[in-house]
């Protein structure tokens, strides 16, 4: 657990030192649903593009005995913005591709990532979206699980600063 926090922090600090001289567009809070219960981190890289960090517990498919495979997973994702403005002011749509690293009791494992989904900007610094992010996980040593993960959708809510 110690590790994935270091990682965590390491990475969040790294993408800030890099990222500051581009567009100062951050946003962090919680992305809750049945499968993930995450902490996370944004980072507006241009205005069509953006960093996605997160930190928290993940299911990663079903063991050989049919039990969820629930762990410590750190996500990256990188995510393409899309404008919805003409719906609604503040309105967004994104979608991106990432990778994650696994702790399953003591065991590392990786996998790839997916993410659709739809935001919401207030007149404030409150920002709320729901979205979907399936992925392939393999943990090995642990039967060598390889899973596809069809994970539900997640309710996110973000401070931007």
């Amino acid at each position: 657990m110690k590790k994935v926090i270091f990682l965590f922090v390491c990475a969040v600090v790294m993408a800030t030192c890099i990222l500051k001289a581009q567009v100062n567009d951050k946003a962090v809070g919680l992305r809750l649903g049945y499968d993930a219960q995450e902490i996370l981190y944004q980072q507006l890289l241009t205005q069509s593009n953006r960093l996605e960090l997160t930190l928290g517990v993940n299911t990663f498919g079903r063991n050989s005995a049919g039990n969820f495979c629930r762990g410590i997973g750190l996500n990256g994702v990188y995510q393409w913005l899309n404008d919805l403005s003409s719906i609604a002011t503040g309105l967004n749509w994104y979608y991106g591709l990432g990778a994650t690293v696994l702790l399953h009791g003591n065991l590392f494992g990786t996998g790839a990532l997916g993410q659709i989904g739809l935001e919401y900007s207030f007149n404030s610094p409150i920002q709320l979206s729901v979205d979907y992010r399936p992925g392939f996980y393999w943990l090995p040593g642990a039967g060598n699980i390889f899973r596809f993960s069809w994970n539900v959708p997640c309710l996110s809510i973000r401070y931007r600063f």
